[in-house]
């Protein structure tokens, strides 16, 4: 069930990302990393988001974070 859900949010960030919808998709990463804190994958592509709104400080958290998951 926990799969489902977090397979279901990284659809729908992506479809976001598709779109140039960067502002949520980050709130769908951010209910992944809620669901699963060590998830390499959605604190890296939430860095990316952040890094394509032009918030490099909130990137280089997520980014810091990813490479210690």
């Amino acid at each position: 069930m926990l799969v489902e859900k977090i397979n279901s949010w990284y659809d729908h960030g992506t479809e976001l990302f598709s779109l140039g919808r960067f502002d949520e998709a980050v709130k769908c990463y951010d209910k992944i990393t809620q669901l699963k804190p060590n998830s390499k994958l959605a604190w890296a592509y939430k860095g990316l988001l952040f890094s394509k709104l032009k918030r490099y400080d909130e990137a280089f958290k997520c980014y810091e974070i990813a490479l210690k998951c």
